[in-house]
């Protein structure tokens, strides 16, 4: 593997984030029916939360570390790197990314390069099933697809 290969990186990427989904929803999926048979429960997923945050990071990482492939790249063509530190610094989104990566190699709080000054951490990951349709209301009978994803609660997405 060329490590200094920018295309080959992002494919992984990509490839990484991608891997968030996953069609064989049935293998997921534990239907019971509850006491009154008047309700019942899908639990989607079989992963236990460190096992999803470890995927979550999986993706995360390989986000991150493309700064520095990006920064190689482009002084390779001798277009100065700074744009991508300029980026960043115009980005919250990014800052948070970055730093949640440095929290899990260096540990939390961070002491020395905090780019967003928020401290994020990440809490209550899960697996869900996301169910799609491609027609409109009313337009007859959909076709529903459902895929299993990992996703963090809107409630508890991150926290800072």
């Amino acid at each position: 593997m060329d490590y200094n290969d920018f295309s080959s990186r992002l494919k992984r990427t990509i490839s990484s984030l991608n891997g968030r989904f996953d069609e064989e929803v049935a293998v997921y999926v534990n239907y019971s029916q509850n006491e009154n048979e008047s309700s019942f429960s899908i639990i989607a997923g079989n992963d236990d939360e460190e096992t999803i945050i470890n995927k979550i990071f999986i993706i995360l990482y390989n986000l991150s570390s493309l700064k520095d492939h990006l920064k190689n790249h482009l002084k390779g063509k001798n277009i100065n790197p700074q744009i991508i530190e300029d980026e960043i610094k115009n980005s919250l989104h990014l800052q948070i990314l970055i730093d949640i990566v440095n929290q899990d190699k260096h540990g939390y709080p961070l002491k020395k390069s905090n780019r967003s000054d928020k401290n994020p951490i990440i809490k209550h990951a899960m697996q869900m099933i996301n169910f799609t349709s491609n027609s409109e209301p009313g337009a007859g009978t959909p076709l529903v697809r459902a895929s299993n994803v990992i996703k963090l609660r809107k409630n508890h997405k991150l926290f800072f």
